[in-house]
């Protein structure tokens, strides 16, 4: 069946069909994944070569691909087969050019760097991943482009991973995905989730009817054949087209007829035909066709003549014979290489060796490979499939390829390479190794069993590089699991082993130490407190000092008594060169100086100091570090009030996290996202949002939500939501919640928490006024305490709103007041809307115009729709005529339509668009057609102009 065209295989003018249109849609610019699934033997093979014919009639450049079980392991092995050809023809110039920009991210997967850095960042790998999308990207710009991988059941993690990150990225592209793949076997699970994606198209050939086995007989019989031998050959092998072709292949051999007889004979046959056949055929060659296949189906597919000669003992002109009588026999293709026509045929002898013959077996075309120079994967394949045997050598081969991986971004297959040297089993110090690798490869792929191995690696290091790389990680995976004690402990004892060996190590250590401990319980907390003050008379003369000195700031602003007494603490730490320590990929010092300016009003240097790291994250390429930096950039924005942006921030930073597979960090991301959207009037898409980090439990909106610093902020924003979705009784109960946790794990100062006033709102909703108003005027009184004005005014609203109806305008005016000296724009506009309202009840009607006609227009340019249009019913209420609800100019824009605006409006292009916001290019395209239709205007060259209008 291998050798049909399109147009002569039998019964699949749908699986056909299908194949066009998905080519089709490609080159029109909507790429997709479509896989053929089917038993073996039932011709995926012949479907595959027929995409690829029909893909190069259309003018497609086809990469391809085949799996085989021996690679399964390599390090993004279907992916560098696809690739690797392009690559290594493209002349110097060509191959610079096709890594420019983000594909550079995926360079040392062609070329990696021997011993490869096992010390990357949690995420690390994204790059690789974000750099392989690119190079694609830019590979269908200069034409449409088919990938097409057989036998995908045997597919290497790190290659299935990356289509499943590139499926969704595939409309706007001219590229399309097809696969082969047996159901039931290999990586079940990552080709499930593939095949689930709304990308995928999923095509299942099905067993020739008995007219079309009757058809393949003749054709390969020569003649016409009997109803009943073609019936019998149908029942035989079940309409299998490989199992038809071996079953004709025997009956000629036999000279049995084509008729009545024949069919009597046949249906004593089945599909164990074929391994039977193939056995038999062998059985009666000369031996050296036999050790030749025996010693193919040992070393894989693609052999050389060479290596499989030494392993069956032969020469290598008695090899070459062996193999021309081998594909005589149909056994093997006629290829440069040795291949097996069909992986059933190798199956087949495989199976026949015997356990134990091939276990010995494989261990022996491990030492042929490596005495003929093998590459080191080759080699590490067969002792992986051979006996442990505590061979230190094979622990040592086992290490420089899972080293090699963890430098091509693969950490899946680094880890397979480790848990089998773990088997063999290695001796110290090989083992500590061992360990240490695999935990961090487990790590970067999110593996529970990353702690273990990590905990147990740092438990025997002493070296102080080693030593800090392990427990670093294993801290952070401790965090991210809800375990912050144990991440303390872990660092502590760390310190004590490193210390006396290298000071700046220790102290970088103990910054990472001060950020963990704002995870943990107070219990496991005070001693780092206690122990940083005893660290507060470093200098600061270096990167590492000035970590610990900002850790040391950020917990002397969380005691101070004042927001100008913290944000001078803070602002210095900053102003000192923290942005020149290392470690931003990394939970740090710099990001909780972050959280605490939030409470300060001081907001414009943290956001310079921002934009600065983000600038060189980008020249970076580092995802982790991007994502954290764009959250904490949409925090500052939300605090100025600024929705859209808060929102597009949040929606990069929660995309780039999950979509990479990063769990630190993801909480606080979340929190930003759902309180942008909350404050869009976006309910349903905020609920989205929040049940996507933990689905909301009746009655308890805190399950789920671990207690410490960043995680609180996820607590709040759900309060905002239960609050704004008129659940006050839960919403209540959420901020009670928060506001217990915030005592023992507050951002800046306690003092500086609004959740009072959210809570007397809360309990205003539900009539309790007293309650409510004791509640805002102890806020007020911490607020004026602490002496910011946004948690003055925000404070005063809260109380306006609870106490009664003659005091509210009055107090609002003072909230109007205070909130005007503050950068928190949307706390103004609520004042002013809510002010507007209380003087219309009181019939000062155009008073409260003038009001609401501030707060609309405030609130529609901040992105706060359901602010605004909650001000435009009650302008229309006294008698003012309400603008246009959907906005009018930039108002109209969505949150990432004005990310885009304002990014190609100061002169960046498409592709750099979709590079800096990790997007794809066809999302760049479409935003910005959306824009140009709002704003009415020809291009881009227009942006720049609207997007600067005041108002």
């Amino acid at each position: 069946m291998d050798t049909d065209a399109p147009d002569t295989l039998l019964e699949r003018r749908d699986e056909l069909a299908a194949l066009r249109a998905a080519l089709a849609q490609a080159r029109a610019g909507r790429g997709g994944v479509t896989i053929v699934e089917a038993p073996a033997g039932l011709g995926k093979t012949s479907l595959l070569r027929a995409a690829a014919e029909l893909a190069v009639a259309d003018g497609f450049t086809c990469l391809r691909a085949r799996a085989t079980v021996l690679e399964r392991d390599f390090a993004y092995g279907c992916v560098r087969q696809l690739l690797e050809p392009t690559v290594a023809r493209a002349a110097e110039e060509r191959r610079a050019a096709l890594f420019t920009g983000a594909a550079g991210q995926a360079a040392p997967l062609f070329a990696p760097v021997a011993g490869g850095e096992t010390a990357s960042a949690v995420g690390g790998d994204a790059a690789m991943l974000h750099g392989l999308y690119w190079l694609l990207a830019d590979l269908a710009e200069e034409g449409p482009l088919a990938l097409l991988v057989d036998d995908a059941h045997w597919a290497d993690s790190d290659s299935l991973r990356f289509l499943a990150y590139l499926a969704p990225r595939l409309d706007g592209l001219a590229l399309a995905v097809v696969l082969g793949s047996r159901p039931g076997e290999g990586d079940t699970v990552e080709l499930a989730r593939l095949a689930a994606a709304p990308e995928a198209t999923t095509v299942r050939p099905r067993p020739l009817s008995e007219a079309a086995t009757a058809t393949l007989c003749e054709r390969r019989l020569g003649g016409p054949v009997a109803p009943a031998f073609a019936a019998a050959c149908r029942e035989a092998t079940g309409g299998n087209p490989f199992y038809v072709e071996a079953l004709l292949r025997e009956t000629a051999e036999a000279g049995l007829p084509a008729g009545g007889d024949g069919a009597a004979r046949v249906a004593r046959l089945g599909p164990s035909v074929v391994a039977q056949a193939v056995l038999l055929r062998l059985s009666e060659q000369p031996p050296a066709a036999t050790a030749l296949v025996r010693a193919l189906a040992v070393l894989g597919d693609g052999a050389a003549v060479g290596e499989a000669a030494q392993l069956a003992e032969l020469g290598e002109q008695d090899a070459a014979n062996a193999a021309d009588l081998l594909v005589a026999l149909g056994l093997l293709q006629a290829a440069p290489r040795l291949e097996f026509a069909h992986p059933i045929v190798r199956e087949a002898v495989y199976a026949d060796i015997g356990a134990s013959a091939r276990a010995v077996a494989h261990a022996r075309a491990a030492a042929v490979l490596a005495e003929r120079g093998a590459a080191d994967e080759r080699i590490a394949a067969q002792v992986a499939a051979a006996e442990p045997a505590g061979d230190a050598a094979r622990v040592a081969l086992l290490l420089r390829v899972a080293d090699d991986a963890l430098a091509r971004g693969a950490p899946a297959a680094a880890g397979a390479w480790l848990r089998r040297a773990l088997a063999e089993p290695p001796r110290e110090p090989q083992r500590t190794e061992v360990l240490l690798g695999l935990g961090l490869a487990e790590h970067r792929v999110g593996a529970p069993a990353a702690v273990e191995h990590l905990a147990a690696a740092s438990a025997t290091l002493n070296e102080p590089a080693q030593l800090a790389t392990a427990v670093r990680q294993l801290a952070n995976a401790l965090t991210v699991a809800g375990e912050a004690d144990r991440a303390v402990a872990a660092l502590t004892s760390a310190i004590e082993v490193i210390e006396p060996q290298d000071r700046e190590l220790a102290l970088l250590l103990e910054a990472e130490l001060a950020s963990h401990a704002l995870q943990a319980s107070p219990a496991a907390a005070a001693p780092v407190r206690r122990r940083l003050e005893r660290l507060a008379v470093l200098d600061g003369g270096t990167a590492r000092e000035r970590l610990v000195l900002a850790s040391v700031a950020f917990q002397r602003a969380r005691a101070a008594d004042s927001a100008d007494a913290a944000a001078a603490l803070l602002e210095g730490v900053l102003r000192g060169g923290l942005l020149d320590a290392p470690g931003l990929d990394m939970v740090g010092p710099f990001y909780d100086v972050v959280i605490g300016l939030l409470a300060t009003d001081a907001l414009d240097l943290v956001a310079e100091q921002l934009e600065r790291a983000l600038a060189d994250a980008h020249v970076r390429a580092t995802i982790p570090a991007t994502a954290y930096l764009t959250g904490r950039r949409g925090w500052v924005a939300l605090r100025r009030g600024d929705v859209s942006r808060a929102e597009a921030d949040g929606r990069t930073a929660v995309e780039l996290l999950r979509g990479h597979g990063i769990g630190l960090g993801l909480p606080f991301a979340t929190a930003l996202l759902v309180q942008a959207l909350v404050e869009g009037g976006e309910l349903e898409q905020a609920r989205r949002a929040s049940d996507a980090a933990g689905a909301l439990a009746d009655g308890d909106p805190a399950a789920g939500i671990p207690p410490g610093l960043t995680s609180n902020f996820l607590l709040e924003a759900r309060a905002s939501l239960l609050l704004a979705s008129r659940r006050p009784e839960e919403a209540l109960a959420a901020l009670r919640e928060f506001g217990r946790r915030d005592e023992l794990w507050g951002g800046a100062n306690p003092l500086a928490s609004r959740w009072r006033a959210r809570a007397a709102l809360a309990l205003t909703a539900l009539g309790e006024r007293d309650e409510a108003v004791a509640l805002a005027a102890e806020d007020l009184e911490r607020a004026r305490r602490w002496g910011a004005a946004s948690g003055i005014g925000t404070a005063l609203r809260a109380l306006a709103l609870a106490g009664d109806g003659g005091e509210a305008a009055p107090r609002l005016r003072e909230a109007v007041a205070a909130l005007e000296r503050a950068p928190a724009r949307l706390e103004h506009a609520r004042a002013l809307v809510d002010l507007g309202a209380a003087l219309r009840r009181g019939n000062q009607r155009a008073q409260a115009r003038t009001a609401l006609e501030q707060g609309v227009a405030l609130a529609a340019r901040l992105g706060a729709r359901e602010l605004a249009e909650r001000g435009r019913t009650e302008l229309r209420a006294a008698g003012g005529r309400s603008s246009d609800p959907h906005g009018h100019g930039v108002e109209q824009l969505t949150a990432a339509e004005r990310r885009v605006a304002e990014l190609a409006a100061g002169g960046r292009s498409n592709p750099e668009i979709a590079q800096e916001l990790f997007v794809t290019r066809k999302t760049v395209e479409t935003h910005l057609g959306h824009v140009y239709r709002k704003l009415d205007v020809a291009g881009r060259g227009d942006l720049a102009a609207l997007l600067t209008e005041p108002g």
